[in-house]
């Protein structure tokens, strides 16, 4: 099968794996203590930490979209179509997710956006948060993405969901109305979480290499690679789960091996499930990623995470003829969120089908750090350029180094 920008000539091994390891010490960097290496950073992760990203960033999307909704009469239309594929189940012909979606982003329509955002009230609550945020960020460091000297080093840093709890208490009490209330909510909420999805994000790069190089080319002798697996799987348990941060502990040098090995079964698993819906399949690109043809489309399709929380079909990570279309749905997605806050349903509702929403994005965004990394091994730009827009992550801007 044939891909635009994946041609592999016949002498690209040996010249793919001088550049991969090039670009893995170009991008990270092992710290070691007594020739032992206890920690892998990742150079472009820094320490600075401002909200006007974000802000600037959302500013200009919802204006962005405004324009559409008040220049297309289809444009609620446009959203329908570019969805329902997503949203409908075999023999479906409606959906009331995909409904909650289009309300939604015309809630949007009416928002005076410079007003919102200008407000002393607001602009009050989101310094303050910004303060706060800011000095828990400084406890941490956000470049490092994983520390094999130490089985809790991560569980024990669960301390940045606290400070949007207190956010969002602040906002109650300074902010009455509700557009200012609604907004300053939302942007802390996804403030905070696209600052701790990075590491994630990164993590999976690194993955890529470790699972596709050998551990003395990386710098690593094979049992500290086995620790790095260990304390990047460390770093996703939730802070509640005291009892899998007690089995990493009891288990450190094969914690990390062990579930990376499982959710690889899982991948296997779920393309052998669903490998007859496929028109092909072609190259495995990593653990994670394989190419395929899907409906007469040529796509790269992703074992890892399934399209949503309904739907156990591999999520569609690129359109390699409509390399915009996963990007533009993953927008619609997030800011439907925001214009769901001023609907007239049940809260129980709005978490419901927002939870639904963030199932088919949230994710599959930060596995696709792994297609990142597969991309920045053989130096195809397009390939980058294409995950950090589908990305949506202001706070990350993916330097080249």
């Amino acid at each position: 099968m044939f891909f635009r920008f994946l041609i592999i000539s016949l002498f690209f091994t040996q010249v793919s794996f001088a550049a991969g390891t090039d670009a893995f010490h170009q991008r990270f960097k092992l710290i070691k203590r007594e020739g032992k290496t206890i920690s892998i950073k990742d150079k472009s992760l820094t320490f600075s930490f401002s909200i006007a990203p974000y802000v600037k960033f959302i500013k200009e999307k919802l204006k962005y979209e405004q324009s559409l909704m008040n220049s297309k009469a289809d444009y609620e239309y446009e959203i329908e179509s570019l969805l329902e594929e997503d949203f409908y189940q075999e023999g479906q012909k409606s959906n009331r997710n995909l409904r909650y979606v289009v309300e939604s982003m015309r809630e949007l329509k009416g928002l005076d956006i410079d007003k919102i955002f200008n407000s002393k009230g607001f602009k009050k609550v989101i310094a303050k948060f910004e303060s706060r945020i800011g000095d828990a960020l400084a406890a941490l460091d956000p470049s490092v993405l994983a520390r094999s000297d130490n089985p809790t080093y991560f569980y024990k840093r669960h301390v940045t969901y606290q400070v949007v709890k207190w956010g969002l208490d602040l906002a109650k009490k300074y902010l009455s109305q509700i557009p200012l209330l609604n907004t300053a909510s939302y942007v802390m909420v996804q403030v905070e979480k696209l600052v701790r999805e990075r590491r994630t994000f990164h993590q999976n790069m690194l993955m890529h290499y470790l699972e596709n190089f050998p551990a003395e080319d990386l710098g690593l002798s094979h049992d500290e690679a086995n620790l790095v697996w260990s304390s990047v799987y460390e770093s996703r348990i939730p802070w509640y789960a005291f009892w899998e941060s007690k089995a990493a502990v009891n288990s450190w040098n094969k914690y990390g091996t062990g579930k990376f090995y499982q959710s690889i079964r899982t991948a296997n698993g779920r393309l052998r499930t669903n490998q007859r819906s496929f028109d092909s399949v072609g190259k495995r690109l990593n653990y994670a990623f394989m190419e395929a043809e899907y409906k007469g489309e040529e796509v790269i399709i992703n074992l890892y995470d399934s399209q949503d929380m309904f739907n156990s079909f591999p999520a569609v990570a690129h359109y390699i003829n409509n390399p915009k279309k996963i990007a533009r749905k993953r927008l619609i997605l997030q800011l439907a969120q925001l214009g769901m806050s001023f609907l007239s349903i049940p809260d129980f509702i709005k978490s419901i089908a927002g939870n639904y929403m963030k199932s088919h994005y949230q994710k599959q965004k930060l596995t696709e750090g792994a297609l990142y990394g597969y991309f920045e091994t053989i130096n195809n730009l397009e390939g980058k350029e294409m995950i950090k827009a589908q990305y949506l992550n202001p706070f990350d801007p993916l330097k080249e180094l």
